[in-house]
């Protein structure tokens, strides 16, 4: 019976779709079945020990040719699963086994030629039971034969453990339920009240995980969204001239396709799809279309106006991404919080404060580098490392979710760049963007 590198993966395979479907002794008695089958051998056995004394196996399962027959006990003395137990480990004789233990009743009775047994252990290194797989004939592959047997005890020790955990579960639950029987009824209400308290915390969780994406999903589509209704009003001005109108309504049309492409990039990853190919995209262009249609969106009139805007981006700079769309939310997410920060200072200065922002793109060996500067109010040193963590914001209650510079950093990182975060209070905020543009970046890690 041969057994190549390519069955070892169905075998694998096989385990993990009855993962799925099963659990338990079910679980453990499908597994011995198609282990029999795909390995085409004679029998296959599963025991446990038989304590204290552990000198016999008692099966819980024992296939025999082509089905599963009543379970014995076998006596470990002058077997070859002796040496199992004492070496804790697969033991593999590919041929002449019954030679090799004359006195083994069992390996002359059924004429074995062939015998691998490996050990299931608890977590202390205690031994469990043991999977056992015996045929007639010579066992061609032995190597690999012994991997796969050693693979799949340890996925039956796995269950049996977890029958143990439950069996102890259930004993500790009935006594539990004794107890409260017999001590009065309030320790009966206290249990039920866990009981409660425990489907809440679920719930909770629940409702957390939900609160989570609706987050993502709110802060990812304001922007494009806020665009949009900018852009709206604009041509709904009675006095519009045809450039105006037709700026407006690119702005409208890219915005609105900004919006679709998040909501398709989410409902992929919710469906858990592959990410999409990566290829060679002009960043410089991407940041160009980013702050041209970002910047000309800006409804406080007063920052638009009394704006120093200073952006240095070299043509042509390229880089090889997986997720552009991505990459421009991020450009748009920093430009946002930096026009949040200008605003703000601009409130606490008046007119003695030039708000600026600074924007750059250019090559450096082997990266290329993005930076957006801003001489706003800056970030408390003692919020600075925490600004990239989930959920972490410095705005007051309700105007931020903490998720823009998280999701900045994820998607930057997901392209395989670095991401930074520099800033003094009351003097400037600086966020540095780094992305390799080697050509050994074709192949992805």
């Amino acid at each position: 019976m041969e057994v190549n590198t390519m069955q070892s993966l169905e075998l694998i395979k096989d385990i993990y779709n009855v993962d799925q479907l099963l659990s338990g002794k079910s679980y453990i008695q499908e597994l011995v079945h198609r282990l029999a089958k795909a390995l085409n051998v004679k029998y296959v056995m599963v025991g446990h020990a038989i304590e204290p004394e552990q000198t016999s196996i008692q099966t819980d399962f024992l296939w025999a040719g082509d089905g599963f027959i009543p379970n014995v006990i076998y006596d470990l003395a002058g077997s070859p699963c002796t040496h199992v137990i004492c070496g804790t480990r697969v033991n593999c004789y590919n041929s002449h086994v019954r030679l090799a233990f004359p006195k083994d009743k069992m390996l002359q009775d059924m004429n074995i030629e062939s015998y691998i047994g490996a050990p299931f252990l608890h977590t202390d290194g205690g031994l469990i039971g043991l999977l056992v797989i015996m045929d007639e004939h010579p066992f061609k592959n032995p190597t690999m034969l012994s991997s796969v047997v050693e693979f799949f005890a340890a996925r039956i020790g796995t269950e049996y453990r977890r029958l143990a955990a439950e069996e102890s579960l259930l004993r500790i639950k009935d006594s539990l339920e004794m107890l409260a029987r017999e001590r009065t009824s309030e320790l009966q209400q206290a249990f039920a009240s866990l009981q409660q308290t425990q489907k809440q915390l679920i719930s909770q969780e629940k409702l957390a995980t939900i609160g989570r994406i609706t987050f993502g999903i709110a802060h990812e589509l304001k922007n494009p969204l806020n665009i949009i209704i900018n852009a709206s009003e604009i041509l709904q001005t009675e006095e519009l001239d045809q450039d105006s109108f037709t700026k407006a309504a690119e702005m409208i049309q890219q915005h609105s396709l900004r919006a679709n492409d998040i909501i398709t990039s989410m409902l992929r990853q919710a469906r858990q799809e592959p990410d999409q190919q990566a290829e060679w995209t002009n960043l410089s262009s991407v940041l160009d279309r980013a702050l041209d249609m970002y910047l000309r969106s800006i409804t406080d009139s007063e920052l638009r106006s009394r704006l120093l805007k200073n952006i240095l981006v070299t043509p042509n700079i390229k880089a090889f991404l997986w997720d552009v769309p991505g990459i421009e939310r991020v450009f748009i997410n920093i430009v946002d919080n930096a026009l949040y920060a200008l605003a703000a200072k601009m409130r606490q200065n008046g007119t003695a404060y030039t708000p600026e922002i600074h924007v750059s793109l250019t090559q450096e060996p082997g990266f290329c580098r993005i930076k957006v500067r801003d001489n706003g109010i800056g970030i408390p040193l003692k919020h600075l490392p925490n600004v990239c963590d989930e959920f972490y914001t410095t705005k007051p209650a309700g105007e931020g979710t903490g998720l823009g510079l998280w999701i900045a950093k994820q998607n930057v990182e997901k392209n395989r760049g670095t991401f930074n975060i520099t800033s003094e209070e009351g003097f400037f905020t600086e966020a540095t963007i780094d992305f390799p543009n080697s050509a050994e970046l074709e192949v992805r890690p």
